[in-house]
């Protein structure tokens, strides 16, 4: 099981919630590539970003071009 840091590139802003960059969230996934596809992975990224930054973002603003992936 690879663990997976998530970290924000630049602001993003939605309904007035605020993600600035540098924020990060971690996820597990049992592969050792990042699924960007898997909706399973992204609710459980959005459910980590609304635990640490009691921020809710849709799915779209979850992909390549807002985040970048570091493995553990």
């Amino acid at each position: 099981m690879a663990l997976f840091k998530l970290t924000t590139k630049k602001l993003l802003v939605s309904n007035g919630k605020r993600l600035e960059a540098g924020m990060t969230a971690e996820v597990s996934y049992n592969s050792s590539i990042f699924p960007w596809g898997n909706s399973t992975v992204r609710t459980e990224l959005k459910r980590q970003l609304k635990m640490k930054y009691n921020v809710d973002f849709p799915d779209g603003f979850i992909n390549a071009n807002n985040f970048s992936i570091e493995k553990l």
